[in-house]
């Protein structure tokens, strides 16, 4: 028997374009970035000037590293077999899986370029559907492009939105999975545990996925047989990080839980 399980959300929420060849922690993926297009007024028979391609390059390191190791032992896994292992190793990547998005979480709440409700959080007993629209809005005015938007959220606040629908009638019929709650106000919203929490307040975060990347590799898994002992060993290791790209598209808000 294994125990409840949190869901990983924020690998929804970002780009996993820029891979690359990974097999160590220090390698290096580089992230082109293109500058704008000057647009020029044409005069019919006029000589056509050509700029030249404006664009960097964004180096990212690759910066963490982890593993993990278990060691059954025969008569275990006996009295067990097979679900004593497998259960082992499958809780063994759920919580690799839980480490790095909390990672990403932190990534993307320190990296936001746009940060609201920063003096007086807002107030997670009020209307759910006003935060969204704010949301939107302050995106609207920075240009971000509407197709794509999320929204990660604590469940005080998807229980806000239950009310909300409930209130107003609204049918509320789409599958939860994956944390996806519903779409509100343009945004795909989801729900995770693992969002920056600072006592009673929650940074919750929003934007588009192009905004951030995550890249992992699972660069090791292997199995041994203990020389010392006759038990069989199962390790794994992984390297990975998260990184923003543009602090334009990602903004977060602080929101307290009602009492």
């Amino acid at each position: 028997m294994r125990g409840y399980e949190k869901t990983s959300v924020f690998a929804n929420c970002v780009s996993r374009d820029y891979a690359g060849e990974l097999k160590n922690r220090g390698d290096v993926v580089k992230v082109p970035k293109i500058g704008p297009v000057q647009i020029k007024d044409y005069t019919r028979g006029g000589p056509i000037s050509y700029d030249a391609i404006n664009g960097t390059t964004l180096d990212i390191t690759i910066d963490q590293e982890k593993y993990w190791a278990l060691k059954a032992d025969d008569v275990d896994q006996m009295q067990a077999a097979p679900a004593f292992l497998d259960g082992a190793t499958k809780n063994a990547a759920y919580a690799l899986r839980d480490t790095i998005d909390t990672y990403t979480a932190g990534i993307l709440t320190t990296g936001a370029g746009t940060k609201l409700y920063l003096g007086t959080p807002y107030n997670g007993g009020d209307d759910a559907i006003e935060l969204f629209t704010s949301l939107a809005m302050k995106l609207d005015e920075l240009n971000v492009p509407r197709l794509g938007r999320f929204v990660v959220v604590p469940p005080f606040v998807v229980k806000g939105i239950a009310m909300t629908v409930i209130d107003d009638g609204t049918s509320n019929e789409t599958a939860i999975s994956e944390g996806f709650i519903t779409r509100i106000s343009g945004f795909d919203v989801y729900m995770s545990n693992n969002l920056v929490t600072d006592a009673d307040v929650t940074t919750i975060v929003a934007g588009v996925k192009p905004a951030a990347t995550h890249i992992v590799q699972i660069a090791k898994t292997e199995t041994l047989r203990d020389k010392d002992s006759f038990s069989d060993l199962v390790r794994g290791m992984a390297i990975y990080t998260s990184a923003v790209l543009m602090p334009e598209g990602l903004i977060t808000a602080r929101v307290r839980k009602p009492a």
